[in-house]
């Protein structure tokens, strides 16, 4: 086995997820050019319904087949793979008929009394069309990160991207004057066909995978459906209650800001800004870390299932080393020319402010998607369950208490409490169950310095040298120069070394079994 097949897989993701955020920052600053903060809201709310959907019907068993699939290929049996998909595709299938004939025919109760905006009755309706399509895609994708290719998901992704920009560009001028319901209900349409080319794209891939069958006897569709339950019901019970308890802190947010004294236009729209403007530019770098995440889960199955304990714990010592890098940096980036970035990309200045405050949750946010994703491969499932719960419990207790006295920032507060909690909580466990050789002064004290030379570094330049450029290229420039800066001290303290360098740039021989 290779360690570097996990970082071929990340880099493909990365690519891939570079590309499609890219597209998506595209896609949503033409939207909230055209239908504003509070039409951004409408649209946001829609998505607590469209993620507990997807969470019956795909989270839970897109785990199961990649984890599945990655176990039966580390054992060369191709023969059980086919089953896999199959049996797993009926499940989802399914289920996701059922979810979506009961959104269709109860999207006017459920937008008035649980979302509290009738205005998105009809946006949840075309939303449902798509959860089949999803359904039987998650499969796939899974079935494919499972034989680690990730190159069909990557490239059905960004076919996804680029026909929902399409497809909104294409209908703005029918729907945009009629209102912000039909506004909605027009990036629905465009989510919709997306999720649908997406589809098409991996069920074409899948239909031209082929992989030499062995002589091994096929499990029965009876055990293999066993297998499949006995790791998503768990999974997706867990993420169901999860996924619930984040609708509820979504939905609480405008109702709560509205107890501090906003209109209910001015809550919808500044819970619009967070949630549709601010928090995208944060997670962008997670980029990274979720392409990580993605290859990590067959990575680990697999080398627990060979009881490969060298492999696991190399994996995860690298990733949290490099996940804790991204974060540090993505900070720094975000407290320096957060404010700016607000202008440039929304021209909304308090969308700038929101970065800064936003830009001590990086590390922590990064790291919980990662770590997640590790101890998922390692059957801790539970752990990340009860982790997630304490985070989620948090949120919604700032949510209930400080958001009524302080506005907004008391729900920034429960977002870092929370999220810092809960990877330290999963730091603890990963530490108990693997051999990580957690060095803080590589990990935390020399990156940090490095960033804060690189920033006073920039600050002294522009002091001097005034560049005649535009907002937006002064600011590029700057970025650019933080990274030349940041990397090059990096190494020089011992925070990275150029045997970790290599290994990103995939020049490692081959591992000792």
């Amino acid at each position: 086995m290779k360690k570097s097949s996990v970082i071929k897989g990340t880099i493909i993701l990365t690519i891939a997820a570079l590309i499609t955020r890219i597209l998506g920052f595209a896609n949503r600053i033409y939207l909230s050019n055209l239908i504003g903060a509070e039409g951004m809201g409408l649209y946001q709310l829609v998505f607590p319904i469209y993620m507990i959907c997807y969470t019956i019907c795909c989270s839970g068993i897109f785990t199961a087949v990649s984890k599945l699939v990655a176990e039966e290929k580390a054992k060369n049996n191709n023969s059980n793979l086919k089953r896999i998909i199959r049996a797993s595709s009926i499940i989802a299938f399914t289920l996701s008929i059922i979810l979506m004939l009961i959104l269709i025919f109860n999207a006017d109760l459920i937008s008035s009394k649980l979302i509290n905006e009738p205005r998105t009755a009809l946006a949840i309706k075309i939303m449902a069309l798509s959860i089949p399509f999803t359904a039987i895609m998650s499969c796939i994708k899974g079935y494919f990160y499972g034989l680690k290719y990730p190159t069909v998901p990557a490239l059905s992704q960004i076919l996804e991207q680029i026909t929902r920009i399409t497809i909104i560009y294409l209908l703005s001028s029918l729907f945009i004057p009629k209102g912000l319901t039909y506004a909605c209900a027009m990036a629905i349409i465009g989510m919709v066909g997306g999720e649908i080319i997406s589809f098409a794209t991996v069920a074409i891939a899948y239909k031209f995978n082929s992989l030499k069958k062995n002589s091994k006897k096929p499990q029965s569709y009876y055990i293999i459906l066993k297998k499949i339950s006995a790791i998503a019901v768990p999974i997706t019970s867990n993420r169901l209650i999860t996924t619930i308890l984040t609708s509820i802190e979504t939905i609480l947010i405008p109702t709560q800001l509205q107890l501090f004294g906003f209109t209910h236009s001015e809550a919808l729209s500044t819970y619009g800004i967070l949630t549709g403007m601010a928090l995208p530019l944060i997670l962008f770098p997670s980029v990274f870390t979720n392409s990580i995440s993605l290859m990590l889960l067959p990575t680990v199955s697999a080398a627990s299932a060979n009881k490969n304990k060298k492999m696991i714990n190399f994996t995860t010592t690298k990733t949290m080393k490099f996940t804790i890098l991204i974060g540090i940096i993505s900070t720094f980036l975000f407290l320096s020319y957060g404010k700016t970035l607000g202008v440039i990309v929304y021209q909304e200045e308090y969308v700038g402010i929101l970065l800064t405050i936003l830009a001590w949750l990086c590390p922590f946010i990064y790291l919980q998607t990662t770590l997640g994703s590790i101890l998922n491969g390692l059957n801790k499932q539970l752990i990340v369950f009860r982790n997630n719960i304490i985070g989620l419990s948090i949120r919604i207790a700032f949510i209930f208490i400080l958001i009524p006295m302080y506005g907004l920032k008391g729900y920034l507060w429960g977002l870092l409490s929370s999220f810092v909690i809960v990877s330290t909580l999963n730091i603890i466990h990963l530490i108990r169950i693997t051999s990580i050789n957690f060095k803080v002064s590589n990990w935390l004290i020399k990156p940090i310095l490095a960033c804060l030379a690189s920033v006073s570094a920039i600050d002294l330049l522009d002091k001097f040298i005034t560049l005649p450029f535009s907002l937006l290229i002064t600011t590029l420039i700057n970025i650019c120069l933080f990274m030349i800066i940041t990397a090059p001290l990096l190494l020089l303290t011992g925070s990275i070394n150029m045997n970790e360098v290599n290994f990103i740039l995939n020049r490692r021989k081959k591992t000792k079994k």
